[in-house]
This record gives structure tokens, C-alpha cells and sequence, in this order.
């Protein structure tokens, strides 16, 4: 699924989970579901995320799994993981998942 994408092009463009919901015209649950692969967004909104993230539909529904071991093939380059923390941890703070878990 898209997810896993979703999530590293939102934290690629150094976007917060609500500023996305704004762009969208939804929620930061919404965002939420959309990152964790329980919802897919309609085709407007998939469409302003590509914007947004400044990414191609290509890349976002691409199944091929994302590579963070390497940074070399990391697909959002070397700072990747970084923001990928920062979502996590702005996700544990609005309290959309639990403090102790990830």
C-alpha cells in the first residue's frame, strides 16, 4: 500500500499531519488513516498530496518496498529517517499513537 510513502513524503516536505488536513480539506485523523494504510485518499485529494509532497502518483504507488538501510538508495535521501522520527514523535504528541508505542 501507499502508506509507508505517504508518511516519508510528508516528513521529506517537513509538512505536519495537520497542515496536510488543511491543504486536503480534512482531518489530521484522515492524514493518519492514509499513513497507516487503513483509508486511501479520493482522487482530489491524492492529487494535492503529489503537489504537496512534490512527488509523482508514480512514485507514491509504487509497491516496491522503501529502502531506509542504505542511504545511497534511501528514496528521499539521507535525511529521510530523520523526519520519518519527527512524524512519529508529532504523531505521539497530538496523541494518535500511544507515547510508550510505535
Amino acid at each position: 500500500m501507499i502508506g509507508e510513502r505517504l508518511r516519508v513524503a510528508r516528513a521529506r516536505a517537513q509538512l505536519t499531519m495537520q497542515a496536510v488536513a488543511v491543504e486536503c480539506d480534512c482531518t489530521a485523523q484522515a492524514v493518519m488513516k492514509w499513513e497507516h494504510d487503513m483509508a486511501m485518499p479520493d482522487s482530489r485529494k491524492f492529487i494535492k498530496l503529489c503537489g504537496l509532497y512534490d512527488c509523482s502518483p508514480e512514485w507514491l504507488m509504487h509497491s516496491e518496498p522503501l529502502d531506509f538501510h542504505s542511504t545511497e538508495k534511501a528514496p528521499q535521501g539521507r535525511h529521510a529517517k530523520y523526519w520519518v522520527r519527527e512524524a512519529i514523535a508529532e504523531m505521539k504528541e497530538i496523541g494518535l499513537i500511544p507515547k510508550g508505542g510505535e
